[in-house]
């Protein structure tokens, strides 16, 4: 392997949701790549997603792309300030990302 650099290992923090933004990364960095970025600007990328903070609605692009991504999140914490457990608040995530929820808030007490 002579001139190739090895990658450094990325320790996954052991919980779903650290799961969820490193699978997330992964991907993001996959599209760079397909874009033609640098290396520096994939790690960018990866490491952006890493450090991505939920409850930074502004830190979300608002573009197409990110769009339902944008709206669960926004669904998901609208769910949590109306009192809902941590397993409805994912539930009403899940529902939008995959599509499959009725379009009327249920959040609300």
């Amino acid at each position: 392997m002579e001139g190739k650099q090895e990658h450094p290992k990325f320790e996954v923090p052991d919980d779903p949701h650290a799961k969820h933004r490193y699978e997330s990364a992964l991907k993001h960095a996959e599209y760079a790549k397909a874009a033609g970025k640098s290396s520096e600007e994939i790690h960018a990328v990866f490491k952006k997603v890493m450090e991505f903070d939920p409850k930074d609605l502004d830190s979300i692009p608002k573009d197409e792309a990110h769009q339902k991504y944008r709206m669960a999140l926004i669904h998901a914490r609208k769910a949590a300030d109306a009192g809902k457990s941590s397993e409805e608040v994912h539930e009403v995530f899940k529902r939008i990302m995959e599509g499959t929820g009725t379009g009327v808030c249920s959040h609300k007490k």
